[in-house]
């Protein structure tokens, strides 16, 4: 086998930072959140139209494709570093659960007894939260069962689409790495079933997205000369959503052209230092490390705020304190949640807890524990259930972090 080349890996490592985290992606996810509450402040502003502002929506789709690219981003660096690289699907869904659940869950709570309460002293509640949601919704949204529920944020519905995407995430990287070809005539399918057929879905509708996210953390790592036509290319496919959405009434959030836009944009920040410079500054990724948490909370108190300030005071003035509270409360809920969970030694403790549990269940349902990826076929290589031992605190660092 051909010795894979160490250059991308070099060029890769060289914009990390101390904290081994690529500074550029945090503030790519800074720049999604902003789009996103900008969105939201326009939606809440009382007899104000959406206009161009809905297009902020497509924050939501610059985090999808922002999470293919982190999630598949250490296997792909192991693949292009050694030739192969081993994913333990029980390690990542441990470590998928931890990340993403105890910061929900507390979300969804605070914002459950909070609404309770304002329901009980006959206050209404604000737009951002669903006024008919009960302790069934509530039991429902923690566990991601998002079928006829009232979400109780309406920013939650992205979380149980994110969540079963850990489903398929295992088999879409292997379609990846081992036919490339076969991956993009899997995009065109979705879109084609998701936009044209029966089987229409948002879970379905916004795959693109995520999909387009691993071929960016491909490309991050193995530079083509096309990377710089990306800007190009990116206007293209902004001029197409555009059509689609004007023209054919896409539904905002499912247009493959915004999802087109959101890939071509992370390719082509990554390839340009000014641009990584600039999306990696304290600023950008400093809210970009706290987005996720800011996510969670920031509709319900951009709604409150903008219905009480927009009519009196302007839109601009209403959304930039929204933008501030928002941005703070969030910046709280991280340091009070989020950031205590990702401790790398709590991390490996929960993890090896949980791994094995994980393990099991796959063990019963006859998959295997890890697959080997290569730049051929993957195979899968699955240990006996009794010789398979929790990770040690040292395996659970991983030898590269895309972003968390």
């Amino acid at each position: 086998m051909r010795e894979p080349s160490q250059a991308p890996v070099k060029r890769f490592w060289d914009d990390r930072n101390e904290a081994g985290r690529l500074g550029y992606i945090d503030g790519l996810r800074a720049l999604a959140v902003l789009l996103v509450m900008l969105f939201h402040a326009r939606v809440h502003a009382p007899g104000v139209a959406l206009g161009f502002y809905r297009e902020g929506s497509h924050g939501v789709d610059l985090f999808f494709v922002l999470s293919g690219f982190c999630l598949s981003m250490p296997t792909l660096e192991k693949l292009a570093r050694a030739g192969s690289a081993s994913f333990d699907l029980s390690l990542f869904a441990a470590k998928r659960v931890f990340r993403i659940v105890p910061p929900f869950a507390a979300a969804v709570l605070a914002f459950a007894a909070i609404g309770m309460m304002l329901r009980a002293h006959g206050i209404a509640l604000p737009s951002g939260m669903s006024p008919d949601f009960t302790w069934a919704d509530v039991a429902s949204e923690v566990f991601f069962m998002d079928r006829g529920l009232h979400h109780i944020n309406s920013s939650f519905w992205s979380l149980a689409i994110e969540f079963r995407w850990y489903f398929v995430f295992p088999l879409v990287l292997a379609l990846w790495v081992a036919r490339s070809r076969a991956y993009v005539a899997l995009i065109v399918a979705v879109i084609v079933a998701s936009e044209m057929t029966r089987a229409s879905s948002t879970d379905l509708g916004v795959l693109p997205a995520f999909l387009l996210g691993i071929v960016a953390a491909h490309v991050r790592l193995h530079p083509a000369p096309w990377i710089r036509f990306a800007p190009f290319y990116g206007l293209a496919a902004a001029a197409v959503a555009l059509l689609l959405e004007r023209s054919y009434h896409f539904p905002i959030q499912t247009n493959a052209g915004w999802h087109a836009v959101a890939f071509f944009f992370v390719v082509w920040v990554g390839n340009e230092p000014l641009l990584r410079r600039i999306f990696g500054s304290r600023l950008l990724s400093g809210i970009g490390v706290a987005s996720y948490s800011i996510y969670l909370v920031h509709e319900p108190i951009e709604s409150a705020i903008m219905h009480s300030l927009a009519p009196r005071d302007g839109f601009w003035f209403a959304a930039l304190v929204a933008g501030v509270v928002g941005l703070a409360a969030g910046s709280l809920a991280w340091a009070l949640v989020e950031r205590p969970g990702t401790d790398r030694l709590t991390v490996a403790r929960f993890v090896r807890a949980f791994q094995p549990l994980c393990a099991r269940v796959l063990a019963y349902a006859g998959i295997p524990n890890v697959m080997t990826l290569t730049s051929g076929t993957p195979k899968a290589a699955a240990p006996p259930l009794t010789t398979l031992q929790p990770a040690s605190i040292a395996e659970l660092v991983p030898e590269a972090r895309a972003a968390g």
